[in-house]
């Protein structure tokens, strides 16, 4: 019933009847409602484009980031340091020592975050780029789905937010001149002259 009754009244402000009685700020909102939904339609392809973009660009960084770098398993050297976490988070990640040892028995180290759960020992997968300096590891092809998804629905929600608040700017606009309107009809009948004792 809720549902029915709302498409109702979705398809009555986009579609209303004719009336004589309807004004031309009515006309105008009803043809701004009706041009937000016709760009919003319109974007919805451009947003999966856009989405299919953002897909293809997380998986050629992942597969660049495969062609420069190489895994490593790396062993934590010490535990993070335990600070106070900020109003409302209940951790966060610190900075930790892990050492790797190369095929050609290279030692090496660096600082990589970690969360406050990894102690002294724990071994670490990580992506080492050709500086010996870890990089971000590259996303898996769910990653780069998602991302595209992420960035899809970001364009449509930022979309729908902007068409939504010009036609609650011009609804709020037009709302004032028909109040405006509406107390000049009023003065105008409260005060005419040819008006007799009982109006």
């Amino acid at each position: 019933m809720g549902m029915g009754r709302c498409a109702d009244r979705v398809r009555t402000s986009l579609f209303p009847r004719r009336s004589r009685l309807r004004r031309w700020s009515d006309r105008v909102e009803t043809a701004v409602l009706r041009c937000a939904v016709v760009l919003f339609l319109l974007l919805v392809p451009v947003a999966v484009v856009l989405g299919h973009h953002g897909t293809a660009d997380a998986t050629a960084t992942a597969d660049l980031t495969r062609t420069t770098a190489r895994p490593v398993e790396a062993t934590v050297l010490s535990a993070p340091v335990t600070t106070s976490p900020a109003v409302g988070y209940t951790a966060a990640l610190t900075d930790v020592e892990v050492a790797w040892v190369e095929p050609d028995l290279t030692r090496h180290t660096a600082a990589v975050p970690a969360g406050p759960s990894v102690t002294a020992g724990d071994r670490m997968r990580l992506w080492v780029g050709p500086d010996d300096r870890p990089v971000i590891p590259p996303a898996s092809a769910t990653d780069a789905t998602v991302e595209g998804i992420v960035d899809a629905v970001g364009a449509l929600v930022g979309a729908l937010l902007v068409l939504a608040s010009v036609v609650l700017a011009v609804r709020f606009a037009l709302d004032r001149g028909r109040m405006r309107a509406w107390d000049a009809d009023w003065w105008s009948f409260v005060h005419r002259r040819d008006r007799g004792t009982t109006g």
